[in-house]
């Protein structure tokens, strides 16, 4: 068992965001958590009052439990293989993350947790790849977006969306699914704004090669919003 003193775990930029969004004194599921270190720092900081590390494979759940036994915090962190969300107990859980999967993976495991759909909860989700597809499932569901950052690691830039299910019905439009709440005036929340500007451009040149002017102009004007956000300008001003 590691002593005190060196009871520390020094999280990638990806999860350390994801940790900033967990509400204090809370119970965490973490899904897919391969090592379990992001449970591990949540407990040893205070931060979660305990913690579910759950993943699909037995080998990265093996490792977890090696992990949280050499912290001392069996009784603190259970770790189990499941498939998302299915043995995460809904009555003892507030704050769930799934981190590192892609945007259609991660949209596949809040739709099979029906029981998600109650404020209660919160979810922190940092997928690897299509951000505007689990956006889209999001606001399509009922779930709104309180709040989301960028952040780089290893050359990448990604964001961790923090939602919750909302009583009401969801507005947004094609720049919400694309932007969600990425504020230009951050460095790497601008860099993805304008990587999916470029990507909404070259779809917009498709368009021109097939004869749908009508396509194309739509997505020139939804890049020009993203590009004017991206530059500390007010998207809204362009609905």
């Amino acid at each position: 068992m590691i002593g005190k003193e060196e009871k520390s775990i020094v999280l990638g930029s990806r999860l350390e965001t994801c940790a900033g969004f967990v509400r204090k004194g809370g119970i965490v599921a973490d899904i897919g958590t391969d090592h379990a270190y992001l449970p591990i720092s949540l407990v040893i900081r205070g931060i979660a009052a305990m913690a579910y590390a759950s993943d699909i494979n037995e080998e990265p759940k093996k490792s977890a439990q090696r992990n949280i036994s050499l912290y001392g915090l069996n009784e603190k962190i259970i770790a189990f293989t499941a498939d998302g969300l299915e043995k995460i107990p809904s009555d003892k859980v507030d704050d769930i993350i799934v981190a590192g999967m892609g945007g259609d993976n991660i949209a596949s495991i809040i739709d099979r947790a029906k029981w998600l759909k109650n404020d209660r909860y919160r979810l922190i989700l940092q997928p690897m790849s299509r951000a505007s597809r689990l956006r889209e499932y999001l606001f399509k569901n009922g779930f709104c977006i309180i709040a989301e950052k960028a952040v780089r690691e290893a050359n990448r830039i990604y964001t961790v969306i923090y939602a919750k299910y909302s009583e009401i019905d969801i507005e947004y439009d094609d720049y919400d699914i694309y932007a969600g709440r990425l504020e230009g005036s951050d460095p790497y929340a601008a860099a993805l704004l304008k990587k999916q500007a470029g990507i909404l451009l070259s779809a917009a040149e498709g368009c021109v090669a097939k004869g749908d002017i009508s396509g194309s102009e739509y997505y020139k004007k939804l890049a020009q919003r993203l590009l004017i956000n991206s530059d500390g300008g007010n998207s809204n001003d362009q609905r």
